[in-house]
């Protein structure tokens, strides 16, 4: 009988552990759903806002993104993100992207093409996620997400062949 004395305070910190590791678990997956869908609204609403001024696509992309009263200003870092914008001249040349406008180690946006008289743009974010099972995995994530347009200002050299 004595032998046996304090199992049962064992147990319940072994299960206690378990249960709150797998509370753990299920609070990070949904925060990562939710920073996927932030990271959606955020690339659509950004391009949608840009793609309407007549000049500096990328000031206006990020000004888009790095508002304070947005969505996801108070849930997601902003200094995490990192921009780019592809434009591309013509279908063929979208046919054609195979690797996206890569941003160079620094810095938080790149713009690559020339904007003028390009009517269709690439607007892309990458996101990078710290997990807070940081211990056991890979420290950071990146969640990417992007969306083509038709530049307002520049669709009248929009032509489809």
């Amino acid at each position: 009988m004595k032998k046996s004395k304090g199992v049962a305070s064992i147990e319940f910190v072994l299960g206690f552990m378990a249960f709150w590791l797998m509370c753990m678990a299920w609070v990070e997956m949904s925060y990562m759903s939710y920073v996927s869908a932030i990271g959606d609204l955020a690339v659509s609403e950004a391009a949608r806002d840009s793609k309407t001024h007549d000049r500096d696509y990328m000031q206006a992309f990020q000004n888009s993104i790095n508002k304070s009263d947005s969505l996801w200003a108070g849930v997601v870092d902003g200094s995490n993100f990192r921009l780019s914008i592809q434009y591309l001249g013509s279908v063929n040349d979208l046919e054609n992207m195979v690797d996206p406008c890569v941003i160079p180690d620094g810095d938080n946006s790149q713009e690559c093409g020339i904007a003028k008289d390009s009517s269709i743009a690439v607007y892309r974010i990458d996101y990078d996620f710290n997990s807070i099972f940081t211990y056991f995995m890979d420290s950071t994530s990146i969640f990417s997400r992007e969306v083509i347009v038709i530049q307002e200002y520049e669709r009248d050299s929009f032509e489809v062949k």
